[in-house]
This record gives structure tokens, C-alpha cells and sequence, in this order.
């Protein structure tokens, strides 16, 4: 049964895509180094009565304006001496190599590369891709070289 339901699934996510083939330029290149490894956090304390706070009692973050030393990445918001690095928000558990192109339509989006490629293609050059977009949001789902 399961595997009927991860059939249709399938079908539903490849029907609602759109594969497109298109000339773009690269814009630039980054990488970004393995996450480095981050100690647990402690349960917070109630000040109150020194017992594990409850749950959900953390404020919701409110939009404050960036700092001098701040910088904007593929919509996260970072210092910028951590971009790149394994403190990077955007980092993994394996190295990334992002190639971030405009295509001849003006659609800008990230290609994650391998190594090899990634060393070849230079700032400027021109570059065959083909990608998914969604049928009804227009996202772009998944993008590769051609």
C-alpha cells in the first residue's frame, strides 16, 4: 500500500514541473565549507523557580533592521566574516560547491556543482543548464548543467 502512495506521490511532484532548457550566464561562484560541529545547548531555565522552561515559551522573532557588519546570502541573514565558512548558516554536513546563474529569461538561481566543474567555469562564461520550475508557484526546483 505504502508503495502506491509513494508511486502517486511521484507522479503528483513530476506532473506539476516543468523542464526547461536555457542559456545563462554565471553570475558567481561560492563555496561553502562543511558544517563545523556545534555543542547541545542546555535546556533553558526558568528564572522563576530554576526548572526547564516550557515548552514553546521562546518569543517569536520579530524583523529588526541588518547590522553594519551583516550580509544577505540566498535569503539568510549572516555576519559577514561567516560566509563560506563551516559557521555558515547555509553550510551542510558536505562541502558545496554553488554556481549562481541568470538565465537568458532573467531567472536567477544557485546550480550546487561538483568540485571539477566548479574550478572550470569562471564569472562571466556562458553555460548550457537545464531545470524544473513549478507548473503553478514558479519555483525553481532543481537545476543542473547540461
Amino acid at each position: 500500500m505504502s508503495r502506491i502512495l509513494v508511486g502517486i506521490f511521484v507522479l503528483f511532484v513530476l506532473s506539476g514541473c516543468d523542464r526547461k532548457h536555457a542559456e545563462a550566464i554565471v553570475l558567481e561562484k561560492e563555496h561553502i565549507a562543511v558544517q563545523e560541529p556545534t555543542p547541545s545547548p542546555s535546556p533553558a531555565l526558568d528564572t522563576q523557580n530554576n526548572a526547564p522552561a516550557a515548552a514553546g515559551a521562546e518569543p517569536e522573532e520579530q524583523p529588526r533592521e541588518m547590522a553594519p557588519d551583516e550580509i544577505e546570502a540566498d535569503g539568510v541573514v549572516m555576519k559577514a566574516a561567516m560566509r563560506g565558512t563551516g559557521r555558515d548558516p547555509r553550510a551542510s554536513a558536505e562541502e558545496q560547491w554553488l554556481v549562481k546563474v541568470r538565465t537568458d529569461n532573467g531567472r536567477t538561481f544557485n546550480i550546487h556543482s561538483d568540485k571539477a566543474r566548479f574550478e572550470k567555469i569562471h564569472t562571466g562564461d556562458s553555460v548550457q543548464v537545464v531545470y524544473r520550475v513549478g507548473k503553478y508557484t514558479g519555483t525553481v526546483w532543481s537545476a543542473d548543467f547540461e
